[in-house]
């Protein structure tokens, strides 16, 4: 009975979602400009890629502790962490700088091309 008493109260937080579910470290590339996205109405959303290389796709989503300068590219560090029980129209994760990595003048990359980011 002891035991299964405080079984039910450690994972009675876990369930109710007061203990968040365990996070995970990204990295993110931003673009330098927003662009016109479709969530519930028409916006603006960041160009993100997870890896250099990769696709720009559309980031609706906030990054917790980010203030986005247009005209640069940025290189960060995030946590992602699932959100349990989200509402029907938002994001399963809540998105939170750790670093910013990087941050490069968009007209400095373009001139030079052996610069990375």
């Amino acid at each position: 009975m002891r035991k299964t008493l405080l079984l039910v109260l450690f994972a009675l937080p876990l369930g109710c979602g007061l203990i968040e579910p365990d996070p995970e470290v990204l990295t993110l590339f931003v673009g330098p400009e927003r662009v016109e996205c479709m969530g519930l109405f028409p916006t603006t959303c960041l160009q993100v890629r997870f890896n250099p290389e990769g696709n720009w796709e559309a980031f609706y989503d906030p990054i917790e502790g980010f203030d986005f300068e247009p005209g640069f590219f940025y290189e960060l560090r995030v946590r992602r962490v699932s959100i349990a029980d989200p509402p029907a129209d938002a994001s399963s994760y809540r998105w939170i700088l750790l670093e910013l990595v990087n941050k490069i003048v968009a007209q400095a990359y373009a001139i030079d091309s052996r610069i990375v980011i």
